[in-house]
């Protein structure tokens, strides 16, 4: 990472596109959720009769791709406010906020799954500093 701060307009920029992103991917996250009911038709229904795991994969990934855009907004606007990088208590705190809400919502199967995506990413975050 450069130590170079880029422009307010740039974070701005970034920032409305990157919270965009986590909401859309925090509402299919959700309608997966609701759709998971016993008792209503759905399209997760008719994933789930093809094959077991897409609705699985598909949660996990709606989780981690939230967890990544709103640890990118968290940073950015971080930097935008304070024009000092995030540190690593706003990335650790997303991730906790993942992690309950992936288990409350699917259980501990796609929580711990997503969790782990997520500290690929962190890890990958880690290793972007040098």
């Amino acid at each position: 990472m450069s130590d170079e701060t880029p422009e307010r307009g740039e974070i701005i920029k970034s920032s409305i596109i990157t919270i965009v992103l986590a909401v859309i991917f925090l509402f299919l996250a959700i309608a997966f959720w609701a759709w998971s009911a016993p008792d209503i038709t759905s399209p997760v229904k008719y994933l789930d009769s093809l094959n077991p795991y897409i609705p699985v994969v598909l949660e996990i990934m709606f989780m981690f791709g939230f967890f990544v855009f709103s640890t990118v907004t968290v940073v950015n606007v971080k930097l935008g406010l304070s024009q000092i990088r995030a540190g690593w208590t706003e990335i650790v705190i997303m991730l906790i906020l993942e992690a309950l809400l992936s288990f409350l919502m699917f259980g501990s199967g796609v929580g711990s799954a997503s969790v782990v995506l997520c500290l690929a990413f962190v890890v990958y975050l880690y290793l972007l500093q040098d």
